[in-house]
């Protein structure tokens, strides 16, 4: 979900400063909730910034781009591989225990087509 914009918050604590409408009754002029409402106003007291705050990440990558390689390695020479045999392989070469589904995301990232079982 993206971020208000900051025009948003400043009209948010605009409307809130005229003194003519309640909390929930701003929250509901601009179809926010009254805890946004009262986050804008306690940043405004504290005479902080409304703007939004950046992103603050996510989880860092579990398969480094020399792993990567070795799957698309092991594909070229086994193009039939499920994604057992590559998290074994991967297991075996990089000591990296990682779930099907990051498999399945790797070879996704890397344009590569995967067997999903053994006939």
């Amino acid at each position: 979900m993206k971020a208000y914009s900051l025009e948003l918050r400043e009209r948010v604590v605009a409307a809130y400063e005229n003194g003519n409408h309640t909390i929930a009754e701003i929250a509901t002029l601009f179809a926010v909730g009254k805890t946004f409402v009262n986050d804008r106003l306690r940043l405004q007291r504290q005479q902080q910034s409304l703007a939004p705050k950046a992103h603050a990440g996510g989880a860092s990558a579990t398969l480094a781009e020399a792993h990567k390689q070795t799957l698309q390695a092991h594909l070229v020479s086994q193009p039939d591989a499920t994604l057992s045999e590559l998290q074994q392989q991967l297991l075996a070469t990089h000591q990296r225990h990682v779930s099907l589904a990051t498999l399945c995301r790797a070879l996704q990232e890397l344009q590569l087509t995967r067997k999903k079982k053994s006939v």
